[in-house]
């Protein structure tokens, strides 16, 4: 037995160290710093490197010759694609060695970054490593708010060209520069563009030059748009290591957006919209629209606009919004408990199979909750149910504490809270800063928006500009269901050997190899297991392994093919079981009471500017009508009484004069 259970667990080991090989597969930067060298430059480097799934080799370099004969052997790994210097090392390093180990059989070598130079930083060093393009740096204060201005440099800045990245710094180090090198990017000082980011070509060598900034600022996670100003002030170490390590590094195998309209369900119109001539401005201006549909409504649908989407699932598509939308039904738990919210969403999904089996239309089972975002343990009820995912303009849930990370700050999607996807979106009801879109072009992540159908009111084309505007950053952008972005809801990366990593967001996952050869995926997602599930590969049972918290798997693919992954998650109640009856009066008027704000008042400018006071002031309106509802009950019972009294007076007049005759 004991010869047994050896034997087992040295496989068992054995297993794990052939798993850990088969995942934590990685690209490596090489950073090279002076010991009186600030760590902060390098540090940022390093930040900005995890997040784009690469390690990273800090060597710290004096005059040893030993300590040079390291860099080289580090720069010469072919793991290697970037190197990053900070200005105290030049003085330190060989340059000829240098350039020597950067070079690949490819005859391209691996681009360097002097990151991290300010006004102190020794002019002789920087002319030498720039054949005197770089000449020094000055420091100016912002007039102001600053921000960057970046240049177009074909295969460099792609969709960020041209954008202004807002910079939180009272302090602006630039470069002074010769010849006429294009600068990636640029702060205005004094009236005038000064380069804070420029790039140098020595023969096959490429040499990156970045001014210092300040630390990264904290931005709370309720604003909406801190994406613009966290990539801001790393935005140089951003392009620099996409750029370097091209597909080598995390990234998105597609372009996706989607349009959400909440609370619409199928008659013509509802509200401002329009769905014929909707889908006339959706095939005009390339987007997709998903109808946020309230469960309540299963049983309501026109069949003219059923037949409509139907029809075009290239252009529409239908989500789950909530389940009777009755105010905040996914609150804190004091207000609507746990038990009571994981009801809801079984009911949700009951109607959702009723409304499709009445009109055969599919939906996605991507919860966009009402109001506000659930509680955490909600989002364990929709992993529970096998949702796959929720959108909201938060992706923190009530009661949660954001993250404090890079991936965080400038992705839309996080599993941090119960392994559950929670993707962030944007209200198209107000301004997006260009850079936002630009940023979220450039990384790749899907551009999720949203309206109601007030947002219509000034014309069915009101969302054309902000398509147009996403089409002409990425003109490949597929716009999609909620549903259909969830299943390219991952990052990949390339290894050395043509395989590749799969970094997956979502448990439905549709993972294409476009290339000419059969290829592995080896596949990692974030997992608590506290919910037992199985995994599918197109249909039928896959095995997976466990590592910590993550789930492991590799799947081969064939070329110019693609593989379904799904996970079934265990543990809700059989919903054909579910009572999807609307039995709740309260819940009755207010659909009603809803549905006549949306189609009668707010098709007038006056019923839409009551509908904006009373959304932006909804606890004052409620204590006014509350107040205004006591008061006519206080008169109403006043009159009645005086009303009564004088009846009484006069019935008795009427009776003495009776008596007298």
């Amino acid at each position: 037995m004991f010869i047994r259970n050896t034997v087992r667990a040295a496989v068992f080991a054995a297993l794990w160290v052939l798993i850990a090989q088969g995942t934590v597969y990685a690209k490596q930067v090489v950073c090279v710093m002076s010991a009186h060298d600030d760590p902060a430059e390098v540090k940022r480097v390093r930040n900005v490197a995890d997040f784009y799934g690469a390690t990273t080799a800090l060597l710290v370099v004096t005059e040893s010759t030993a300590d040079q004969q390291r860099i080289n052997e580090a720069v010469a790994n072919p793991d290697t694609f970037a190197v990053a210097l900070t200005p105290g090392a030049l003085r330190f390093v060989n340059k000829g060695q240098l350039f020597k180990a950067t070079l690949r059989k490819s005859q391209q070598n691996v681009p360097l970054l002097v990151a991290g130079i300010n006004e102190k930083s020794d002019p002789e060093s920087l002319q030498r490593w720039s054949n005197g393009s770089v000449i020094g740096c000055h420091r100016a204060k912002t007039p102001g708010k600053a921000s960057y201005k970046v240049g177009r440099i074909e295969g460099i800045t792609g969709q960020l060209s041209g954008a202004e990245l807002p910079v939180e710094t009272s302090t602006i180090n630039y470069l002074e520069v010769a010849g006429r090198n294009e600068p990636i990017l640029s702060s205005e000082t004094d009236g005038t563009l000064q380069p804070v980011f420029v790039r140098v070509q020595s023969g096959y060598q490429e040499i990156f030059f970045s001014s210092a900034e300040t630390e990264m600022p904290a931005y709370p996670p309720s604003n909406p748009f801190r994406e613009s100003w966290v990539f801001g002030n790393l935005a140089a170490e951003f392009v620099f290591l996409k750029y370097s390590g091209g597909q080598f590094v995390w990234h998105s195998p597609n372009h996706y957006a989607n349009l959400t309209i909440d609370d619409a369900w199928l008659r013509e119109p509802y509200g401002n919209v329009q769905y014929h001539k909707l889908l006339e401005e959706m095939q005009k201006h390339n987007f997709h629209t998903t109808i946020a549909f309230i469960p309540w409504n299963f049983d309501r649908s026109d069949p003219v606009i059923a037949s409509l989407l139907r029809s075009n699932p290239d252009r529409f598509s239908i989500c789950v919004h909530g389940n009777n939308h009755d105010h905040k039904e996914f609150d804190t738990y004091d207000k609507k408990s746990e038990s009571a919210q994981i009801a809801n969403v079984a009911q949700s999904l009951a109607r959702m199979e009723k409304f499709h089996q009445l009109t055969n239309i599919p939906y996605d089972p991507v919860m966009v909750f009402p109001h506000s975002i659930a509680p955490e343990a909600t989002l364990a009820g929709l992993k529970k149910y096998n949702f796959v995912a929720t959108a909201n303009s938060q992706n923190v849930p009530i009661g949660a504490e954001a993250p404090d990370d890079l991936e965080f700050d400038l992705r839309p999607a996080t599993l941090h809270f119960a392994n559950f996807p929670s993707l962030r979106r944007y209200s198209a009801e107000g301004s997006i800063p260009q850079s936002q879109l630009a940023i979220d072009a450039f990384l790749g992540n899907p551009m999720l928006f949203y309206v109601h159908q007030g947002f219509f009111a000034s014309g069915i084309n009101a969302f054309d500009e902000t398509a147009d505007r996403v089409n002409s950053l990425v003109p490949d952008t597929k716009w999609q269901s909620l549903g259909a972005i969830a299943e390219h809801l991952y990052l990949e990366k390339e290894r050395s050997d043509g395989n590749y990593d799969i970094r997956a967001y979502s448990g439905d996952l549709r993972l294409e190899n476009l290339s000419a050869k059969d290829r592995i995926a080896f596949v990692e997602k974030d997992e608590d297991f506290r919910i037992p599930f199985l995994v599918f590969v197109d249909g039928k049972p896959y095995a997976y392994e466990r590592l910590g918290n993550h789930m492991l798997l590799r799947v081969s693919i064939p070329r110019k093919a693609a593989v379904h992954m799904t996970l079934r998650y265990a543990g809700g109640v059989d919903i054909t079981k579910v009572d999807v009856s609307k039995s709740s009066f309260r819940v009755w008027m207010l659909r009603n009471l809803s549905d006549f704000r949306d189609d009668v008042i707010s098709r007038t400018a006056l019923g839409r500017a009551f509908i904006e006071e009373y959304t932006n002031n909804e606890g004052s309106w409620n204590r006014g009508a509350a107040a205004l509802v006591v008061i006519t009950l206080i008169a109403a019972i006043t009159w009645r009484r005086r009303w009564g009294q004088k009846r009484e007076q006069k019935s008795q007049v009427a009776h003495v004069v009776q008596s007298i005759h």
